[in-house]
């Protein structure tokens, strides 16, 4: 029988969602499917696919009890540093809100609700609490909130999440522009506004400007604050009965995902697995194939040589609240042996053992042995974060100690590392070997746990093949540095690797790569790099890639590179590879998802979701992003990505939307209206053009679509992505590509007005297969007949 919901039985639980569904803990909270990273989700340029994760995360939302998903991210990567920037969809405001709309519709239309994010504008991830944005209305709303109104047009979010910064000197979360006038006057939008956790900086203004939820709880600018708020006045009562009209209107909304009980299959299904594994393919962009070396043919007897870091232990997701603990992660090395007909059982050192066992105590356990512990359990996770996690009986300070055996694959040197969230050692066989506790090393890498963990320490430790190993780790969650009293819910993360001399490494893959067919090169960026919490400092792959990278393909000029990171990355080696993939952050199908493409299971349809830059200094917001002595400028406005490259005639090593296939496709036949006319809201205009599939293989291409304004006034760019549609085209035929454009394709933000123009006068339509002028393919002009001025959606 359904569950009866009543007020006194209702528990609305969120969970973080941009890629996966984690559930309401950090520690050992049940394991979920883990999509590709959002960058790669916006790499398939596929709408379809974005409502089938949209049904996938709301079925795991529902089997963990939660029923509002804190996702999509549809924020615009200003800077390719930006820490998170992989849990957004790309550089394009059409691209992210059309994307976004599908994958709200396919979550909210299964019971569950989005919680769209973060409104707006939000840019750096180091410290944003103390960053203050200063940008034009005219960037914000063609650019910056472009995404989140068209979001609210297609699928209506039923909730919106503010941003930690101010804009234009005022917060986010209290800024009555932002939510009332914009949101809900010009938008008509009207569910609920919940603030990023601890993003509240106040109790009337935050409320009085439309915040309807302070996040997490329990409450610090609520309660009894509110109550002398407003009985002093600064709060009237009716304002307050808006905040809680919203919140139960939300309640109303997920009450089928309260109520759930479930009535086939969960957890790991095959059909999760398949939308996953689409996701993980599709979004793959090949950049470069020019001897044609893939795809590969597993008929065909070949050798190959697997290289690099990312072949047993690829990166599947960035770091921060989008992680999670996935049902299971294919390796690029089980998927390609696979393929080739190997059979493969590869046991990453230590994890072959079962979990790690551990026990919380009042006193540290060394001096009193004889106490009880507080609290025991187990886990199988290396990283152990418990700020939302820690068992009830476990006092604000506690000792907590973790034991595990580690068993010696081979006779080596290890390196075993511990970094915490508190203070603490590392011992193996009883044996001090890293002291966190004393002192800890200043940070020069961002860390683990939101980067409020310690640098990490290792040890090396000569182990023989076979031979077992204690590890035990004591921790107390008490700051080194703040003294006594500084608590935190504390953390840790253990881990080894072989220590490997890099010549002598370098050596053995160049070597590799001269007795095979084919080297294999799978490395690139992971979660130490990009994080939430943390920007990165530099585009340049982690050290001695680039050189492995370059000295294997001079070794063998059949050797193919496939690069992962969920931003730009840059390419110092690019002119001695002649093949070359970008995978992202592949999720939990990252290895078969690679392996589909190799070798012609799939043929590559991705293109790049991100203009990928030759050198950091060539960004459009290298002398803007990052910390200056108070404000932000965003100073390049509406040149944001592709936009600025074409501009400034700067040619980036690959422009948004480019990508190769395996087959070639003929664009011909574009039609559209010579002129148009814009009399009413819902008046639109077709565009068709003829895509001939010349090639040999069957294939997906993306149709892309770009208007350029020619007689506006105003500085605009010289084209911007309006419209796509993706259409499978069979091998030697002909389909017609249908895109219907509207009122968003031929108008800006008139600041003179205060309203959208669509100014009368000529513009260009334009066919192209990115964002590259020299990829231009057809073109014609169509003449506005009458200005048209709009506001609100």
């Amino acid at each position: 029988m359904p569950t009866e919901i009543s007020p006194s039985n209702i528990l609305l639980q969120t969970s973080d969602g941009p890629h996966g569904v984690r559930g309401t803990a950090f520690f050992n909270g049940p394991t979920g499917c883990l999509f590709p990273s959002a960058t790669a989700m916006g790499a398939t340029f596929d709408v379809g696919l974005m409502y089938s994760v949209g049904t996938v995360l709301a079925a795991e939302a529902k089997e963990k009890g939660c029923q509002v998903i804190l996702a999509p991210t549809v924020c615009l990567q200003r800077s390719p540093l930006i820490g998170r920037g992989f849990e957004a969809f790309g550089e394009d405001p059409i691209l992210s809100g059309t994307m976004a709309s599908s994958y709200v519709n396919g979550t909210q239309e299964n019971g569950v609700a989005v919680c769209i994010k973060h409104y707006a504008a939000h840019d750096q991830s180091t410290m944003s609490i103390e960053d203050s944005i200063r940008v034009t209305e005219r960037t914000m709303r063609e650019m910056h909130l472009l995404p989140f109104q068209l979001a609210v047009k297609h699928s209506n979010p039923w909730s919106f999440m503010t941003g930690y910064h101010r804009i234009n000197g005022v917060h986010g979360s209290e800024d009555p522009w932002l939510i009332e006038k914009i949101l809900r006057e010009d938008w008509g939008w009207d569910g609920l506004v919940m603030s990023d956790w601890f993003g509240t900086y106040s109790t009337a203004e935050a409320i009085n400007a439309g915040l309807d939820l302070e996040m997490p709880g329990p409450s610090r600018w609520r309660g009894e604050l509110l109550l002398w708020a407003v009985m002093c006045r600064k709060v009237k009562e009716r304002t307050i009965d808006a905040r809680v009209r919203n919140l139960l209107n939300l309640i109303n909304k997920v009450r089928p995902a309260l109520a759930y009980t479930p009535d086939g299959e969960t957890g790991d299904t095959l059909q999760k697995r398949e939308v996953c594994r689409r996701v993980a393919s599709e979004s793959i962009v090949l950049l470069k194939n020019e001897k044609s070396v893939l795809p590969l043919d597993p008929s065909t007897r070949r050798t190959y040589g697997l290289i690099g870091p990312g072949i047993s232990l690829p990166a599947i997701s960035g770091g921060g609240s989008a992680d999670l603990v996935p049902h299971y992660v294919s390796t690029p090395l089980d998927a390609i042996t696979g393929v080739v007909g190997e059979e493969s059982h590869v046991t990453i050192p230590g994890t072959e053992q079962t979990g790690y066992s551990l026990e919380w105590f009042h006193e540290d356990p060394r001096e009193a042995a004889d106490q009880e512990a507080i609290h025991t359990t187990t886990t199988t996770q290396a990283q152990m974060y418990f700020a939302d996690s820690l068992p009830a009986n476990v006092p604000s300070r506690y000792w907590l100690r973790v034991v595990t055996t580690y068993t010696a694959p081979k006779t080596a040197i290890m390196q075993f590392g511990l970094c915490v969230l508190g203070k603490g050692k590392l011992y193996v066989n009883d044996d001090e070997v890293v002291d966190l506790f004393s002192s800890q090393p200043p940070k020069t890498l961002q860390t683990p746990m939101f980067n409020q963990a310690s640098m990490e320490v290792t040890a090396e430790v000569s182990v023989e093949a076979g031979k077992q190993y204690k590890l035990t780790v004591l921790l107390k969650n008490e700051s080194v540095s703040a003294g006594v009293g500084a608590l935190s819910a504390g953390g840790l993360r253990v881990g080894c690797c072989e220590k490997l001399d890099a010549a002598t490494a370098l050596a053995e893959a160049i070597d590799l790569a001269t007795k095979v067919d084919v080297p294999i090169i799978v490395a690139g960026l992971n979660s130490d790099y990009e994080s939430e919490a943390i920007d990165r400092k530099s585009l340049s792959l982690p050290p001695a890639i680039d050189e492995l990278i370059l000295k294997v393909a001079q070794a063998n000029p059949n050797t193919v590179v496939v690069t992962q990171s969920g931003c730009p990355i840059t390419m110092p080696w690019l002119d001695q590879v002649s093949t070359l993939v970008h995978s992202w952050f592949g999720g939990q199908e990252t290895g078969n998802g690679i392996a589909d493409v190799l070798f012609g299971k799939v043929n590559p349809s991705g293109r790049l979701s991100l203009t990928f830059p030759r050198r950091l200094e060539d960004t459009p917001t290298f002398l803007t992003f990052g910390k200056g002595q108070r404000d932000v400028m965003y100073g390049e406005g509406v040149f944001l990505g592709y936009r600025f490259y074409e501009k400034l005639l700067r040619r980036p090593l690959f422009y948004f939307g480019y990508g190769l296939s395996y087959t070639t496709f003929d664009y011909s036949n574009l039609q559209v209206n010579d002129s148009i006319r814009l009399e009413k809201e819902g008046d639109n205009f077709s565009i068709s053009v003829d895509v001939q599939n010349s090639g040999s293989r069957d294939g997906r291409e993306t149709v892309q679509i770009y208007i350029q304004d020619v007689d506006c006034i105003f500085d605009r760019p010289l084209k911007e992505l309006k419209g796509f549609t993706k259409v499978l085209v069979k091998a030697g035929q002909k389909v017609t590509a249908w895109i219907t454009l509207d009122k968003y394709a031929l108008s800006y933000w008139n600041e003179d007005l205060e309203q959208w123009l669509a100014e009368k006068g000529t513009f260009r339509v334009i066919v192209g297969r990115s964002a590259d002028p020299e990829d231009e393919l057809l073109s014609k002009t169509i003449e506005l007949e009458e200005d048209f001025v709009w506001k609100g959606l």
